[in-house]
């Protein structure tokens, strides 16, 4: 069972919850209503259109929220690796989140950020599990970030985000042994999934069993993009879109075959991961690199990039430029590299503008190249026609127009 959020302390900090008040305490109780009324003070300036998606993400499995984070860590003592295993927690929590949230073309530059950087994006921390010894620290962590604090230090280093999350589909693990289907097999296959934060992710799943009846034959004719057998297997275990994954060790490799529909739509890839003479961890790695290539698929649809993974009779091929060259802009089409005059009142408003421009899908690399007291030039990646960027800036409450050779954007 899953106690109590506790900022910091695990929850060990409840133990002092009868003594009295110290100065310390009282001015740390201060320090934190000073923290809360600036995230108020943030989520005034989201405004309506920002309310509603706070709203989505704040819900039960909120992207703001990452589960089942693993530390073992050894130190002097006892406190002192506990101390160690938290701070490490919330450092791969913050890394996990950063995954989600941001395209791995802008995650892949981003600077490591420092652990007191993080820690004040962290509203709590919650034990699932824990082990100590006299210099080990064992644990399960869930981490809870404040969304509001997160949205503000993304913006704050210009780093673009999104918050879109593909629908929900059903994900079945499964092992082939000859004639036999498995959901583990020695590999502990399904174990690893279901260790996994799916829940949480832009691509959220909820992992199946194999049924008895499962036949081999069916779930190998599926792998070869037999469509009469994945419509088999769509029918029998999916409830809106189905990804069977299949892990297989082959001499030192671990190799995984994804195939199915998720929310990108059709898919058949193959990952590999080295065994390294442990099969079980190697599962466990694989799966991770198979819920990122989910996650990275779904990002792909809405940046409008190449999706990978497509099965060629899907018709998504991605047409090679000759050369190896980037191919010119389509008449009516914007160039990938565009430059713009973002428009605003005051500070506050070109605040929360940088905000939501980062939310807006398909937009990416912002950066700020000169700002004024009335106006921000700006710069941006987008690969599209003209007629679809001013129709993203629009379902964001933007206006976008020529004025004078220049694009100029404006709220709404």
């Amino acid at each position: 069972m899953s106690l109590p959020y506790s900022k910091g302390l695990g929850v060990s900090g409840a133990a002092g919850a009868a003594e009295s008040v110290t100065a310390g305490e009282f001015k740390m109780s201060f320090r934190q209503l000073e923290r809360l009324a600036r995230r108020l003070s943030l989520f005034v300036l989201c405004g309506l259109a920002g309310l509603g998606m706070g709203m989505t993400a704040a819900a039960a499995d909120s992207l703001y929220d990452v589960a089942k984070v693993t530390v073992d860590t050894t130190a002097k003592d006892a406190v002192a690796a506990r101390k160690t295993g938290m701070a490490q927690a919330e450092m791969r929590a913050m890394n996990i989140l950063l995954d989600r949230l941001v395209q791995p073309s802008v995650r892949e530059q981003l600077p490591e950020f420092s652990h007191a950087e993080v820690q004040e994006l962290v509203s709590g921390v919650a034990v699932r599990k824990e082990q100590t010894s006299t210099t080990r620290y064992i644990a399960t962590l869930d981490v809870r970030f404040n969304e509001y604090d997160v949205k503000q230090f993304l913006a704050d280093n210009a780093i673009p985000f999104s918050e879109d999350r593909a629908p929900s589909i059903s994900l079945l693990p499964l092992v082939l042994a000859g004639d036999s289907v498995t959901g583990d097999g020695q590999v502990g296959w399904r174990n690893a999934w279901e260790d996994l934060d799916i829940s949480h992710s832009v691509t959220p799943a909820t992992v199946l069993r194999p049924r008895p009846d499962l036949a081999a034959a069916t779930v190998k004719a599926a792998l070869a993009g037999d469509a009469d057998a994945l419509a088999a297997l769509q029918s029998a275990y999916g409830y809106g879109g189905l990804v069977v994954a299949v892990g297989d060790v082959k001499g030192d490799t671990f190799t995984t075959q994804l195939v199915g529909e998720d929310g990108a739509g059709a898919i058949n890839m193959s990952l590999s991961e080295a065994v390294g003479g442990d099969a079980k961890m190697a599962a466990q790695k694989a799966a991770a690199a198979g819920l990122a290539a989910l996650e990275n698929r779904w990002k792909a649809t809405r940046s409008g990039g190449a999706v990978p993974g497509v099965p060629a009779e899907a018709g998504y091929e991605e047409a090679p430029v000759p050369g190896g060259e980037e191919a010119p802009a389509a008449p009516g089409e914007v160039p990938r590299n565009v430059v713009a005059l973002v428009e605003f009142t005051g500070l506050r408003d070109w605040q929360q503008i940088r905000t939501r421009l980062t939310q807006i899908a398909g937009l990416q690399d912002l950066e700020v190249n000169s700002l004024s007291a009335r106006g921000a030039e700006v710069t941006f990646d987008f690969a599209g026609s003209l007629d679809r960027l001013q129709a993203a800036f629009g379902q964001n409450g933007f206006a976008l127009d020529e004025r004078d050779g220049t694009l100029v954007v404006r709220s709404q």
